[in-house]
């Protein structure tokens, strides 16, 4: 059952998920549609209510919105809610009803169980599946499933919140013996051949060692998927605040021929970045504006931060981590064509970073005759070499 002091207002993490969530269903919209004739379908997995206590919209507003949206570039988007939870649900079909939102269903049964009724019922479209539960998604099986019919069929997108929190808590409790048989299931089932015993079994008592042992799964996981599914993916670290660990990843797996769908959704992480700095209160400013090394005297700390403080800030730090860092990574491999591998691209600032400040960093790097250019192309797509002395 939903917490219920979760749909009280809308807590930072959610503001940065559905800031990526809003972006990305447009650019969906965008570029899948091609596909399919301009038809679409978004839908929610784990629905909620749709709208917090406050008034701020839930992800299956904001869908409804994004399908609204794009009705101006000519797609026919469908809707469909899953909410099992009857309280929750009645809520949602209040709020839809009250937004005026037309959908195509709402079900009462758990998403594992009605997925492939979905799938077949949008057929003929393009769809994009959001999944954020409270905890475990999926089954390991059946998101091998969907993702697999995104070859049988129209492009299927998957926007999953991959818990490092709760795998991190339910691992930890297994290997300890707390609840061992329950917790060790819904991991096996949630993380298939992932081995999570051996990650989390002798870690160092360190504060943060089990969350991070849970994001290298959620990398092994997207591993594994890409190993079965031929689906790639991007995982960008969702966090509370500025100076805490990943509560949880958002991952897009995405079958792009062109290989640009993680790479742009890369960029708008950055950008909800800022959305999210925007909601932090002013003391979670200051710990990020100290732990990004910014001399304070620079900003009104003790306020507010505006968008255009933010953007200095995101560029400051930008301009003093990317130039050595692509540099290395070009060095690393002699040739590099930056689209491969966003991750890699932006390292520890994906999800802050933006493509602009890729671009200023390789422009500078050529400028300084330490990368040239072997095949021209765009920032993304051009291929890199190094010039420089190993």
């Amino acid at each position: 059952m939903a917490d219920r002091d979760f749909f009280g207002s809308k807590n930072p993490q959610a503001v940065l998920k559905h800031g990526l969530l809003t972006r990305y269903a447009h650019y969906f919209a965008g570029r899948a549609g091609h596909a399919t004739g301009g038809r679409l379908a978004f839908i929610d997995g784990y629905s909620g209510a749709g709208r917090y206590e406050d008034g701020s919209q839930g992800s299956p507003l904001l869908l409804a919105s994004s399908a609204k949206r794009a009705e101006t570039i000519n797609r026919d988007v469908m809707l469909a809610f899953v909410e099992p939870d009857a309280a929750v649900r009645r809520r949602l079909s209040v709020n839809l009803a009250e937004a005026g939102v037309e959908f195509d269903v709402l079900l009462d049964r758990p998403l594992e169980s009605v997925i492939d009724e979905l799938l077949d019922r949008y057929s003929d479209r393009a769809v994009l599946l959001f999944v954020d539960p409270f905890g475990l998604a999926l089954s390991y099986e059946t998101l091998v499933r969907v993702l697999r019919r995104s070859r049988q069929r129209g492009p299927v997108d998957v926007l999953l919140h991959f818990s490092t929190l709760s795998i991190a808590r339910m691992g930890r409790a297994a290997v300890k013996g707390a609840g061992a048989a329950s917790n060790a299931t819904q991991l096996d089932r949630a993380l298939g051949p992932v081995d999570w015993r051996a990650a989390l079994k002798d870690l160092p008592e360190l504060d943060g060692a089990p969350t991070q042992a849970a994001i290298d799964l959620a990398q092994q996981f997207n591993a594994a998927i890409a190993s079965e599914c031929g689906v790639p993916s991007l995982s960008v670290p969702i966090r509370k605040r500025p100076e805490h660990l990943p509560l949880f990843v958002l991952t897009l797996f995405c079958r792009d021929p062109v290989g640009k769908a993680l790479w742009d959704f890369a960029d708008m992480a950055g950008k909800a970045c800022v959305d999210w700095l925007m909601r932090c209160e002013s003391d979670d400013y200051e710990t990020y504006l100290a732990r990004q090394e910014i001399a304070p005297s620079l900003f009104p700390l003790h306020s507010e931060p505006s968008e255009s403080e933010i953007n200095r800030v995101l560029d400051a730090r930008a301009h003093d981590y990317l130039p050595v860092h692509l540099a290395d990574l070009v060095r690393r491999a002699g040739l590099v064509r930056l689209q491969d591998d966003p991750g890699s691209t932006y390292g520890r600032l994906l999800g802050v970073a933006r493509e602009k400040h890729v671009r200023v960093a390789m422009s500078a790097l050529v400028e300084q005759g330490l990368v040239d250019i072997a095949q021209p192309g765009q920032v993304r797509n051009a291929v890199y070499r190094w010039l420089g002395q190993e």
